[in-house]
């Protein structure tokens, strides 16, 4: 794992090998009360105007439940202590090695299963049949979810539990204040707070403008790679874009000829009010007209969980 999570202390001992990178922010741990006024906002603005208005309105009442959890239920952990011992096995802080899967977040499930009934009667019946688990049903799918192995679990029930794993995971990223430092900018795949996979690419705007990073689908921080490069097998060569057309310039798919992946590339510089998450749903046929090219998605949705295995 090239970029890692030390403890600050760490950062001043004379043997500790300094970042490659040491004036871009490695990594951006995510604001919880920013984040998801922004998304409900977000998916209010697009609402209106989108050929998916009936699921994006499912995905206000999943947002809006988040956003509630983070207000009434905080979770608090010693995470310096985490990090110090992530630095010692050399993992991630997040990662299910570092910090085994307690059941808090079955309660955060139980409370998106409350706010989204009555939706569809489909969505009931996933509701009904995730209510009927045992916790320790529940903790096994979440670690299948969690150790990559998305073809075990039912597709309908993970979008639930992993907006539950989500919130739960992104309450405690707030939280860490461990700095990041790399070696390499190779093999940059999977998220440094907590080994999951992206979602998708993202440039920002403001002081970094210009810089890619990539944002995590489980606990929704972002950590820098460079542009022009494959987020699966690292090639810098046959990189190719496809846009839809001029509403849609701000997003883009970032495909690779080599490993034939791809992975949504958002840039705040044409749309500043991007929301990677929400905009990936409301560019899903973006999705279908790459994957008729022959690409196949490394990205998940929390909103959608659409992973390709």
């Amino acid at each position: 794992m090239s970029i890692k999570i030390v403890p600050q202390e760490q950062l001043t001992q004379p043997n500790h090998k300094t970042s490659i990178m040491p004036n871009i922010p490695l990594v951006y741990y995510p604001k919880t009360g920013q984040l998801y006024s922004h998304r409900i906002a977000r998916i209010e603005q697009l609402i209106a105007d989108s050929p998916l208005s009936d699921y994006l309105q499912f995905c206000h009442k999943i947002v809006y439940a988040q956003a509630q959890i983070i207000l009434q239920d905080a979770v608090e952990y010693d995470l310096n202590q985490l990090v110090q011992q992530a630095a010692k096995l050399d993992c991630s802080p997040l990662s299910l090695q570092n910090l085994p899967l307690d059941t808090k977040w079955i309660d955060y499930l139980y409370y998106i299963l409350s706010a989204t009934k009555s939706v569809t009667s489909e969505i009931d019946n996933v509701r009904q049949q995730l209510t009927g688990y045992t916790k320790t049903v529940l903790l096994a799918k979440a670690q299948q979810l969690m150790s990559g192995h998305f073809l075990q679990v039912d597709s309908n029930e993970s979008l639930f539990i992993w907006s539950a794993l989500s919130v739960y995971y992104t309450q405690l990223a707030s939280q860490l204040s461990g700095k990041a430092t790399a070696n390499t900018a190779e093999q940059c795949w999977q998220c440094p707070v907590c080994q999951s996979s992206p979602t998708a690419s993202i440039i920002h705007i403001g002081q970094h403008a210009g810089l890619r990073y990539l944002h995590c689908s489980l606990c929704e921080s972002e950590w820098y790679v460079p542009r022009a490069k494959c987020t699966c097998c690292d090639n810098l060569e046959n990189i190719s874009y496809y846009s839809l057309d001029q509403v849609l310039t701000a997003i883009k798919t970032e495909c690779c000829e080599k490993c034939h992946s791809y992975l949504k590339l958002f840039n705040q510089e044409h749309d500043p009010d991007l929301d990677i998450v929400v905009d990936d749903v409301n560019s899903l046929i973006l999705d279908l007209e790459t994957e008729q090219l022959g690409f196949a998605k490394s990205g998940i949705n929390t909103l959608l969980f659409s992973a390709e295995q």
